[in-house]
């Protein structure tokens, strides 16, 4: 994997234990998953897709390897600003009514173990490294905002903050970490992601969002 300059982001949130809810502050949800690892805090009142609503929609894809990445899901969950936010459009790349953020933790299989590369984990959602390769190939939208390396306990990956045009030419801004585990057997995923407006006008909150973005590994 290429190197990238190390920036280390201190968040607040993570003053609090997981495992002591009690003395943290009530406005934030925590959204885990323990056998991984994995934890991300929300601010409180956001509304919840369960990994059930979010399987049951992906199941619906007939994009290529689709069926068998939902297999290897090992955990996964989303949370909305907006109750009209379905499971389906949690899931793709129109922009949204407010903001939502997708959390994931999937094993990888054989091929993805030997091509995962700095540039696959940017370009999770997003052809981002050829647009930045070739800016003539680039969204009609796209900004880069930040772009720098992540590191974890048992992970490392990318965090990247940028702005395209979803496919209704909305500007729409999203903060997106992939992490991969250091046996390279395992994908952690944060997108956050909301109009740029809106992203905007909510910076200080959702960028809190992905600073709390936490990978411990197997208890």
């Amino acid at each position: 994997m290429r190197a990238l300059p190390k920036r280390f982001a201190i968040a607040s949130l993570l003053a609090c234990s997981l495992f002591v809810l009690t003395s943290c502050s009530q406005s934030q949800i925590y959204a885990a998953d323990k056998s991984s690892g994995v934890y991300v805090a929300i601010p409180n009142g956001w509304h919840k897709i369960s990994s059930a609503d979010l399987g049951k929609a992906e199941s619906k894809s007939t994009a290529p390897g689709a069926a068998e990445r939902l297999a290897n899901v090992i955990w996964q969950e989303a949370y909305t600003t907006s109750i009209k936010t379905t499971p389906a459009s949690a899931l793709n790349l129109s922009s949204p009514d407010g903001a939502v953020v997708y959390v994931r933790v999937r094993d990888l299989n054989y091929d993805d173990m030997n091509s995962i590369s700095y540039n696959a984990l940017r370009d999770l959602i997003l052809p981002l490294s050829t647009w930045l390769s070739d800016p003539t190939k680039a969204n009609s939208k796209f900004v880069l905002h930040d772009d720098y390396e992540r590191v974890e306990k048992i992970a490392r990956g990318v965090r990247t903050i940028f702005t395209f045009a979803d496919p209704n030419g909305i500007s729409e801004t999203v903060d997106q970490t992939s992490l991969v585990s250091d046996d390279r057997s395992r994908i952690y995923i944060l997108i956050v992601r909301a109009p740029t407006n809106y992203f905007k006008k909510h910076a200080k909150v959702l960028q809190a969002i992905g600073d709390s973005f936490t990978v411990r590994g197997n208890k």
